[in-house]
């Protein structure tokens, strides 16, 4: 609804008043045929009609716009009476300063401030209403704070009391609410402690059979190593066992083979004069047999010595293989 025309002062122009109520327009909004309406009044308008109440082309609120900008400035412009003229206010103003003169209008109703009461009284007489009010509140005359309305009485003690049993059981909610939260937290904390002490008992049981399977490597590692010792040792042994009995075997060496021997400091030296006495008892094993054969040719019987001789020289050369065959393994090993 728009501002009622008998409350303005002089002339106000056609164009200035709605279309709908022909009243003089409150916050206006314009069609794009240029009639102006008030908001309120073309939004009621609208919800059963789509048409222009003027001049009956559609319409609908997407289409709407502010008014022209100089009709703005006239409809300012209009003098107008204040609304509470008819409890006395004399006062005339611009359309424009109207709501900032009736929010502090000495002659508009209000309510009472005081919770409860129900009067409505004019602003200038509410200062005298509030003193001689049956809603206001005082403060208690005995002195225990407690703020009162002017028409009753209490007992101090029976409302201290009641006041502190309020702000206990306002502690012990907060309380209570406080021990849940904790008891939350705690449970969270638990659950996760637990989590983690699984998760470090795995770990613990993985890393366990990681050393395990380490030591049974290590075992084995020193295991395989005592018995490379021990085939070495058996192997130096059984070299040494071989060379005094090779000595043993030959009682006569030449100077010359005594020089060669002598001056030999390594193995290959070694496996040379072994191959060079090798080679003297196959020659002396020949000598023995082809002299047993001449001997059996010749008709005598062959002489018991001369076999364990035979036999004698067969073992020696069965050593020598034997004494070969070593000192290429200790040479591999």
């Amino acid at each position: 609804m728009g501002f009622d025309l008998e409350r303005f002062v002089g002339f106000v122009n056609e164009g200035l008043l709605c279309c709908v109520c022909r009243d003089v327009l409150e916050r206006p909004l314009q069609a794009p045929c240029e009639h102006a309406y008030c908001s309120s009044c073309i939004s009621s308008w609208l919800l059963h009609h789509h048409s222009c109440p003027e001049d009956r082309l559609p319409l609908d609120l997407s289409s709407l716009k502010p008014l022209y900008r100089y009709m703005r400035n006239d409809l300012n412009r209009l003098q107008i009476r204040c609304v509470n003229a008819e409890q006395g206010c004399g006062v005339i103003c611009t359309l424009e300063s109207l709501h900032t003169h009736e929010d502090d209008c000495e002659f508009a109703f209000i309510s009472c401030s005081n919770t409860g009461c129900p009067v409505q009284v004019e602003r200038r007489g509410l200062d005298a209403h509030l003193s001689e009010c049956n809603f206001r509140s005082r403060g208690c005359a005995n002195g225990c704070g407690h703020s009162l309305l002017s028409t009753n009485q209490h007992n101090c003690v029976a409302e201290l009391h009641t006041e502190v049993e309020l702000l206990r059981t306002e502690m012990l909610c907060k309380v209570e609410e406080v021990r849940r939260e904790m008891e939350s937290r705690l449970d969270s904390q638990r659950r996760h402690m637990v989590q983690k002490e699984s998760q470090l008992k795995n770990e613990v049981e993985e890393l366990k059979g990681q050393l395990s399977s380490v030591i049974c490597d290590m075992r084995a590692l020193l295991g395989a190593e005592r018995l490379r010792r021990q085939e070495l040792a058996e192997a130096e042994l059984e070299k040494r066992e071989l060379l005094e009995l090779l000595r043993d075997l030959q009682p006569t060496r030449s100077p010359a083979m005594q020089t060669a021997r002598d001056q030999s400091q390594g193995g290959e030296q070694t496996s040379s004069w072994e191959a060079h006495t090798e080679s003297a008892h196959h020659q002396h094993r020949e000598d023995l047999l082809h002299s047993s054969c001449s001997t059996q040719a010749a008709g005598s019987p062959p002489s018991p010595q001369l076999g364990d001789r035979v036999r004698k020289g067969s073992a020696r050369s069965r050593t020598l293989d034997s004494i070969k065959r070593k000192n290429q393994e200790v040479t591999v090993i």
